[in-house]
């Protein structure tokens, strides 16, 4: 049976996590206090699950540790830090004219949304990057319900509307699912595919697998198995403003929606949401980050021209996991940042 949360153990990578990546770990590079990101590494380190940390500067990766085990050949279900990579691929598709408009109902390309009924059919790309369908979603709950059906597409559209489209913030992996389905019904091909060719290959990385639903329809919101240094790059590609060795692998357009403040903030305020990413302000300066489930974080500070990545396990029991995960914010002003000048 197919799972919206596939097996969360490590795989080994098929690849070369090195290739094209400068790196410069092992010596003390110019306004990085390598003493002092050791003494974080070490206290992440005392952390059950930990498994990487890796700060990049100046388009250098400057400092890389891997913890109880863990390598730069492991691969790792980075859950959630799924959507920000979305994010990214509906911005190639945009830029390339596979889709027109970010105002297209989803109507337009699946069928499922008109039978749905109502105001679905009229339910938006951007309705849907921006967390906004309306849709009633549990997380965890909604999900475990959909697996056991033979069409995930229509179980999510079967939801009833808690909101009209476009009016309430409400987090929801069945809108990033949705957002694969248009994918594919506009291109021809699966997120996957898309992915690999236009902004995994582009930037020189690799992924290990990729979830999908009873029809092959990949998983919009989780289940992309990357290496440490894959997600780290994919996070400096939006520091360069979507430029990767002088190609505009993402339309800066795409990169500016993504740091647009979509008006929701979390009952922590530090976190806000824009589309498909997460924002803050930590010490003054503004961080967009992606954020997977138990600890998977890629963090973009471009006044600071850094990156930082760190990685967890995410097996066991989901109470203890969520009890060790990061908290990227708190670490990122008291650890990472008082450490780069």
């Amino acid at each position: 049976m197919a799972e919206f949360y596939i097996d969360n153990a490590a795989r080994a990578f098929r690849g070369d996590p090195d290739e094209g990546w400068q790196a410069t770990a092992g010596f003390a590079p110019a306004g990085v206090d390598v003493a002092s990101l050791n003494e974080s590494a070490d206290w992440f380190d005392g952390v059950k699950n930990s498994r990487s940390l890796i700060v990049v500067r100046g388009g250098r990766l400057v400092y890389e540790r891997y913890f109880h085990g863990s390598s730069p050949q492991q691969s790792n279900n980075v859950h959630s830090a799924s959507k920000s990579i979305l994010q990214a691929v509906y911005g190639i598709a945009l830029g390339r004219g596979h889709i027109p408009s970010y105002d297209v109902p989803i109507g337009h390309y699946l069928p499922a949304a008109i039978a749905a009924g109502g105001k679905k059919a009229g339910i938006t790309i951007r309705h849907l990057l921006t967390m906004r369908s309306g849709l009633a979603w549990s997380e965890d709950e909604t999900e475990y319900e959909i697996e056991g059906e033979d069409d995930w597409i229509e179980a999510i559209l079967d939801q009833p509307l808690a909101a009209t489209p476009g009016t309430r913030f409400h987090y929801s992996t069945g809108d990033t699912h949705l957002l694969s389905a248009v994918l594919q019904a506009a291109t021809g091909a699966t997120l996957e595919r898309y992915a690999t060719d236009y902004l995994f290959t582009p930037l020189g990385i690799g992924h290990q697998a990729w979830g999908c639903d009873p029809q092959g329809i990949a998983s919009g919101g989780c289940n992309v198995f990357l290496p440490a240094r894959a997600l780290a790059r994919f996070g400096e590609l939006y520091l360069r403003n979507g430029v990767w060795n002088g190609w505009q692998v993402v339309p800066p357009e795409a990169i500016a929606f993504s740091r647009t403040y979509s008006g929701h903030k979390e009952k922590d305020p530090r976190y806000q949401y824009g589309a498909l990413w997460w924002l803050s302000t930590v010490q003054g300066h503004a961080v967009q980050f992606a954020w997977g489930w138990g600890g998977q974080y890629v963090a973009v500070i471009p006044s600071l021209d850094l990156v930082f990545s760190s990685t967890q396990d995410t097996t066991g029991k989901p109470k203890k996991v969520e009890e060790r995960e990061l908290d990227i914010l708190a670490f990122l002003d008291e650890d990472i940042l008082p450490a780069v000048s």
